[in-house]
């Protein structure tokens, strides 16, 4: 029988007090639209303009980098999905009747506005615009609208929100004395009715040309009187998170120095911030701005965790490497960023703060120096971004990219991302069991299952919290996670899966939300020591084997599955010949197109992952790969005699399947299998020596090599023996590597205590079955059951938001010694009374 042992006379370490936290990242229309709830889209007229540092195709249907990295543009639309779901218009989300509309770069509201919308009325003449998907209204609730205009005649404007048959909500008048100065009109709108197709018009009664320059409808109702949207931080509230991690993500990095973040373009007035495209195809106006995550992070008592910009843009999109000029820049922005939040009221931007509303300091807890920045650039970035931070706030905890003190820099906490199948998460939860104690602390800034045979499913959030047992039995090195990406607006998905789902009046928390609840809403204060024991299974994988060589020449015969002759199934890469049953990998054009987007798009995307700059995303272009036959095994012996030289590096690649989810980066993709797209483990010969693998997993430090006494030039045997337990490898008859999987627990646990409440988190991978839970103390019987249980491809949706949840239930019988029955593939909390 599984048993857990609780021993909470012996207590570890105290729990880390902000072990749970949320990541925002504008990223699926998070902000405008989502947490910042405009109901205008495109309110600065600018989303047309191209990206600055991009150049477009004649078309305007991509933007490309100086680096050559394309995204979506549909002429400011953004993803093909949602250009397609709505009809064209020159000016995205607005359209016009008996009117004439044009983006003026001149002429615009203020310095920090890059467009104005000149629009020339007939009588009655209308624009309107359609919204997020449309605008929600609710009966009796009140919206602003706020607009900027500018008219060189008298003019009598009305403002209506309206259903697509016309039917009115809300109307409210207003007028245009004319004049060469820009008007600020301010109206309230109470609807009448509950509706979420709205869209927002403007009806001039005369002939008029007007000059817009920046309009907004809001809510009156918000968090907290705060301006961001109820519902959407009500389920995020309801996460327990301790800390927020914001802007980003790859945003604070930006596709080029123009799009990089600075904190000076997120504060002010919502007018006066300047828009920029995200590298997640679309403009953002930066209504969730600085001012908003401070006060957001006060109004719920959550830490606040700034990401600053180090001085270089996106890595994984061609970086751009500032001069020593735009760094120092930079770094100002970052203490600009921190006096912001803590600087007295008389300095330059407390001041600023005092004039937003807020006289006295916020709080500024982590500070993060870069996003997923690396290599030597980012060392010498960082470490003159440290000292002056430091130096200027001591008191802040700063957190780097990497492992720097590997490189000798001060390093206090250290960020990993993980994004992985479930068997990644799976194996790891004892992942940091063996980190140094002595070295920094650890932020798991940014993890979730994205690959695998389902997403955002119960299956996910059984990996993802299999794996947060193991970091609550190591929180005393790691103090920090937040899963990644945070928010998804349903009708604008860039990435996916992402914890909580919206539209424009809707919410719902994938799986994976609800396990997080559970886990973080039962903390304790001290970590106990406890012991599981009992039945543990390997991993299965299941696959075809596949023969890999880095260029052409290697040839191979006698090729055979569990004995029996095996074909050639699909050369994923390169070619082959055949001369009297002997293979030779030759050099073939088989290129592997992008599909799925709009063609141009298709052709750019695979134009840049052709030129070798993202590695795994497409092979150099002498690589050979066969994979043999076509049935999935899971164990097999697989052997081939390959005649190599010594300059040559070949893999024989075990278990090789291709997930068909999709997951990740909304963009084209490679349908075929690919390096990036094929999950296996491989055993990699090379310069006389051989290397066990798995290519997908991350792994810190080097993968223990063998020297192996390869007979170049003449035909050598591989075999490889593939096993549930793990694969034993033969060269030319003798075992000389074996790998042998971790087994997996079929139960995991950790336990805390707070006072007399003992508290258990148990989770289970399998069928039901007893687990023995014995306890150095006594307890009252009667104890409390969190349970998340749902069969493993279960997901939740707007049509069942609640289908994977937690469910509550009191049970009877606890002792020092008693028998739990756990439900199928679950998540729970046992809470007792220790007497």
């Amino acid at each position: 029988m599984n048993t857990v042992k609780v021993k909470t006379k012996e207590v570890r370490f105290p729990v880390s007090e902000d072990l749970y936290g949320l990541f925002y990242e504008d990223i699926n229309r998070a902000g405008d639209g989502g947490i910042f709830p405009e109901m205008i889209r495109n309110r600065s007229f600018e989303d047309s303009l191209v990206p600055a540092g991009c150049t477009t195709d004649p078309d305007r249907m991509v933007y490309i980098n100086r680096g050559g990295w394309p995204g979506c543009f549909n002429h400011g639309e953004g993803m093909d999905e949602w250009a397609e779901n709505v009809p064209y218009t020159p000016v995205p989300g607005w359209y016009c009747d008996d009117a004439e509309m044009a983006v003026q770069e001149t002429d615009t509201l203020n310095a920090k506005r890059a467009a104005a919308l000149l629009v020339k009325f007939l009588p009655n003449g209308r624009i309107w615009n359609i919204g997020y998907a449309g605008a929600s209204v609710t009966e009796n609730a009140a919206y602003d609208l706020t607009m900027f205009i500018k008219t060189g005649s008298k003019a009598a404007l009305s403002v209506t929100l309206e259903d697509p048959s016309g039917k009115v909500y809300a109307e409210a008048k207003t007028s245009s004395d004319g004049g060469e100065d820009w008007q600020k009109i301010c109206l309230r709108l109470v609807s009448n009715g509950t509706c979420h197709e709205i869209r927002t018009v403007i009806t001039c009664w005369s002939d008029a040309e007007i000059r817009f320059g920046f309009t907004s409808l809001l809510p009156e109702d918000t968090f907290c009187g705060h301006g961001l949207r109820k519902d959407i931080v009500e389920a995020l509230m309801a996460t327990h998170p301790k800390f927020l991690r914001y802007p980003g993500g790859c945003i604070v990095e930006g596709m080029s120095l123009e799009t990089a973040m600075r904190f000076s373009n997120t504060i002010g007035e919502q007018w006066e911030r300047p828009s920029h495209n995200l590298m997640w195809h679309y403009r953002t106006t930066n209504g969730f701005g600085y001012h908003e995550f401070l006060q957001l992070c006060e109004d719920t008592g959550m830490a606040p965790m700034y990401v600053c910009n180090v001085g270089m843009s996106c890595q994984a999109r061609v970086s751009e490497l500032f001069d020593e000029e735009t760094v120092d820049e930079f770094l100002q922005e970052a203490l600009g960023a921190l006096e912001y939040a803590l600087g007295p009221a008389d300095s330059r931007y407390g001041a600023m703060r005092a004039a937003a509303g807020h006289p006295e300091p916020f709080s500024m807890k982590y500070f993060e120096i870069g996003n997923e920045n690396r290599g030597p650039a980012y060392n010498e970035r960082y470490e003159k971004f440290y000292k002056a931070l430091k130096e200027a706030y001591p008191d802040v905890i700063y957190i780097s990219n990497t492992h720097t003190e590997e490189d000798g820099l001060p390093t206090e906490m250290a960020d990993e991302h993980y994004y992985s199948s479930p068997e990644f998460f799976m194996e790891n939860d004892n992942r940091f069991d063996s980190y140094d104690r002595s070295g920094p602390q650890i932020f798991l800034g940014e993890y979730a299952v994205n690959g695998g045979n389902t997403i955002a499913s119960m299956e996910c959030a059984l990996a993802e919290s299999v794996f947060l047992a193991g970091v609550e039995r190591n929180q005393d090195i790691v103090k920090l996670t937040a899963y990644a990406p945070l928010l998804q607006n349903s009708d604008y998905t860039a990435w996916r899966p992402n914890l909580v789902v919206f539209n424009n009046h809707e919410v719902y928390g994938i799986p994976s939300y609800h396990a997080i609840s559970l886990m973080a809403g039962n903390r304790g204060k001290v970590v106990l020591e406890s012991e599981t024991s009992g039945e543990r299974v390997p991993p299965v994988y299941f696959g075809v084997p596949g023969i890999m060589s880095a260029r052409p020449g290697v040839e191979f015969r006698d090729v055979k599955i569990n004995g029996q002759p095996a074909a050639i199934s699909q050369m994923v890469y390169g070619g082959v010949s055949e001369n009297e049953s002997t293979y030779s990998f030759t050099k073939a054009d088989n290129p592997h197109p992008m599909t799925g987007k709009n063609p141009v798009w298709n052709r750019t995307f695979e134009e840049f992952m052709a030129s070798g700059f993202f590695p795994g995303m497409s092979a150099d272009k002498d690589v050979c790969w066969a994979v043999f036959d076509g049935e999935d095994l899971e164990e097999y012996t697989f052997e081939a005699d390959v005649r190599l030289n010594s300059e040559d590096d070949v893999t024989l690649s075990i278990w090789n399947y291709h997930p068909e989810t999709d997951a990740g980066c909304n963009e084209p993709k490679d349908p075929r299998w690919n390096m990036r797209s094929v999950r296996n483990q491989v055993w990699r010969i090379s310069g006389g020596k051989g290397t066990l693998e798995v290519p997908s997993y991350r792994t810190r430090g080097e993968i223990p090599s063998v020297d192996l006494d390869v007979r170049y030039g003449e035909f050598n045997n591989f075999r490889i023996v593939a096993k549930h337990e793990g694969y034993d490898c033969y060269l030319n008859g003798k075992l000389v590597q074996s790998k042998r999987h971790a087994l997996h627990d079929t139960v995991y646990a950790v336990a805390t205590a707070d006072g007399d409440d003992l508290i258990l988190k148990l989770i289970r991978v399998g069928e039901q079955c007893d687990v023995r839970i014995v306890l150095d103390c006594e307890v009252a019987p009667e104890y409390t059951v969190q349970t998340l249980s749902a069969p493993l491809d279960a997901v939740n949706s707007f049509e069942n938001k609640q289908n994977v949840s937690v469910k509550t239930f009191v049970h009877d019988g606890a002792s020092s010694d008693f028998v739990f029955r756990t439900e199928e593939n679950s998540v729970n909390v046992l809470r007792f009374k220790t007497k």
